[in-house]
């Protein structure tokens, strides 16, 4: 995604960034890599604040920060999928299809109006590193379209029925807690290992 905003002339203010191969992608592109977005606070400016790949919640005081809004890449269709590891909860629950959503970063967590969506299929020996994998490859192919909206100035907003919604906590687990309960059927003992 990074590259593709480059690519279109932007600039880039600053990444925040734990990772080791995004610190050396964007210190190789000469931007400013933080490891903790508090560090942004008063010293950065921008329109736009993309959480792409986060994992943390990020302060109100660096949501703050952009002057148009905040955008997130989430790894499930909302609002359905809202939350963390859902790409395995999907396998667990037996779903056949998954997909993922960019939204605007406000409200509670994983309920901001909608952006863009794509569907991914859940192949029948899928696991939640696959099902991943084909999450961000969809999520790289939709950014194009958020992009697009951002260089417009006018964001496309659905707004998420959020009687749909369902959250998956950080520290949520499966009934069975890593237990296999041979009296289930096989499908689901291999959809709860493959998740």
């Amino acid at each position: 995604c990074g590259d593709m905003i480059l690519a279109g002339g932007h600039r880039i203010a600053a990444v925040v960034t734990r990772d080791d191969a995004v610190r050396g992608w964007a210190e190789g592109q000469g931007l400013r890599v933080e490891a903790d977005p508090r560090a942004l606070i008063g010293a950065a400016s921008a329109d736009w604040l993309l959480s792409i790949a986060n994992l943390r919640m990020i302060p109100a005081e660096v949501l703050a920060i952009p002057a148009r809004g905040a955008i997130n890449f989430h790894d499930g269709p909302l609002p359905r999928y809202a939350g963390l590891n859902t790409p395995a909860w999907a396998i667990i629950n037996g779903e056949t299809t998954h997909g993922i959503s960019w939204h605007v970063i406000e409200g509670g967590v994983d309920e901001g109006d909608l952006l863009a969506q794509r569907e991914v299929e859940i192949a029948p020996d899928e696991t939640a590193f696959s099902l991943n994998s084909k999450c961000y490859a969809a999520g790289m192919e939709s950014f194009d379209s958020v992009l697009a909206q951002m260089e417009g100035g006018t964001l496309d907003r659905t707004a998420q029925d959020l009687s749909q919604r369902s959250y998956f906590a950080r520290d949520r687990r499966p009934a069975q807690d890593g237990v296999l309960d041979f009296r289930v059927p096989a499908e689901a003992l291999s959809a709860l290992v493959r998740g």
